[in-house]
């Protein structure tokens, strides 16, 4: 089962959305002061004829005779102004677009000022000395047309829209790979689960709200598998039971009908084989019987709601007198006991009529499958909270290939005797289960056969 490793998110969602509104006004800001870089570049290169002010000088606007050369505002615009000592224009170089004989107070201050200007009008202003000496003012006066300001704003606002469009464009391609991987891989998710394919992950480094997505999926797709695979673990016991079952019915049911057959159509057959016949007949329904009984077990133990008579059993004492029990059997059988059971006492909350079907039936194969001389093993410990039993022998033992099936239904092994229904160790295992305990086979050179079964000690028990 593919499993993969829980990662937390980078962020959260919220924290993105701030970066891409913070990172959207910086594109603002940065379109605007570009637009407008730009809008002075064409204008001044391409549409509005300029000089550089820096370049001219007065000398080059008023002759030493006390002339105006009007030669600059032919070619760039305006006219000139001479203002006296006493703020009077005294003459004009050019088409006079105002009205303003004179500067009286502070008013031409105010024109040069262009936060108090409202005329649409730049002034350039250079301190020249007429013929006699006397200090005049020097006015470059350039109306500014109202068709470049909408020109210059026109130039201004394309280039914002064109500048805004390719940075969001740009932009939002990179934002949008930001959650564009997470949001196919959960798609894509969604789809194979449609398909059944419950292995199928997710596997990616997102911000959180799409981490939180994927850790839930990825558990939602690890319990769907699991119930899946129980599902069909589910279906396969069933149709190998209904398969076994037919199987394991039908020699024994073959067997009687034909023996019976035989006493019916032979009445004068004489009484020894009689008996015989019936023996036939006897035995194999006494395995049908237990086979019977045995399956009703079984379903019953897969009832999730059985109820075990639970009491609070001393483990050691009980196992003590259950080996007690077959010692007689044992001793017939030619056996060697060995017993490691302490009388300090170890309790386990258990039902004792299920609990002995599961020590009778490891006990029994035991004594049946292994010959005389072979050594029976039995223990009982504390353990960590548990309470541990061991039943094993020295016999035959199992082969490999039998070990790895050993509590599933309809299991028997390769022993030549073959008398058992093969559910008895799968009834012992969903015994042992449902007293919260587990059963295992073990390894150990003493011992080619090895059972252990660990059961939770009663409460107030150490």
């Amino acid at each position: 089962m593919k499993k993969i490793k829980k990662r937390t998110g980078k962020r959260p969602l919220k924290r993105l959305f701030l970066v891409n509104y913070l990172a959207i006004t910086g594109l603002l800001f940065a379109v605007i002061t570009i637009s407008l870089i730009s809008m002075d570049f064409v204008m001044n290169r391409f549409l509005v004829k300029t000089p550089d002010f820096q370049q001219v000088d007065a000398k080059d606007l008023y002759g030493p005779s006390g002339t105006l050369n009007g030669d600059w505002p032919v070619e760039y615009g305006g006219w000139l102004e001479l203002v006296d000592e006493s703020s009077k224009v005294i003459a004009v170089n050019g088409d006079k677009e105002d009205d303003i004989m004179s500067y009286p107070g502070d008013l031409l201050y105010a024109k040069m000022d262009p936060y108090r200007n409202d005329d649409s009008i730049v002034y350039h202003v250079y301190s020249v000395t007429g013929p006699n000496g006397e200090p005049y003012v020097l006015l470059w006066k350039i109306p500014e047309p109202f068709g470049m300001t909408l020109v210059a704003l026109g130039v201004f606002a394309i280039s914002c829209i064109v500048l805004l469009v390719f940075a969001l464009y740009f932009y939002t391609k990179y934002s949008v790979r930001q959650v564009k991987q997470p949001l196919q891989q959960i798609v894509e998710g969604i789809k194979e689960m449609e398909r059944f394919h419950y292995e199928k992950r997710l596997d990616f480094f997102a911000e959180q709200e799409f981490a939180e997505i994927r850790d839930a999926f990825n558990g939602m797709a690890e319990r769907l598998q699991v119930a899946s695979a129980e599902k069909e673990t589910v279906e396969n016991n069933k149709r190998n039971l209904l398969l076994h079952l037919s199987h394991d019915l039908k020699t024994p049911i073959t067997t009687i009908l034909g023996y019976s057959h035989l006493l019916l159509d032979n009445p004068e057959t004489d009484h020894n084989q009689q008996r015989k016949y019936l023996q036939y007949i006897h035995d194999k329904s006494s395995y049908m019987s237990q086979l019977i009984q045995d399956l009703f077990e079984l379903a019953k133990l897969d009832d999730q709601h059985l109820k075990l008579n639970l009491e609070r059993v001393n483990m050691t004492k009980w196992f003590q007198q259950k080996i007690a029990e077959y010692y007689p059997e044992i001793e017939h059988k030619g056996f060697c006991l060995q017993v490691d059971i302490p009388e300090t006492p170890l309790y386990v909350m258990m039902d004792s009529v299920h609990m002995n079907r599961v020590v009778a039936n490891l006990i029994n194969n035991a004594l049946k499958f292994n010959p005389a001389g072979t050594t029976l093993f039995a223990s009982c410990k504390g353990e960590e909270g548990r309470v541990v039993l061991c039943v094993g022998d020295s016999g035959v033992g199992l082969e490999e290939q039998d070990k790895k099936d050993l509590f599933e239904e309809f299991v028997r092994g390769t022993s030549p005797v073959k008398d058992g229904t093969g559910l008895g160790l799968a009834i012992c295992k969903k015994i042992i289960a449902h007293h919260e305990g587990t059963i295992e086979l073990l390894t150990d050179p003493r011992y080619s056969t090895l059972f252990r079964i660990s059961l939770p000690r009663a409460d107030g028990d150490n």
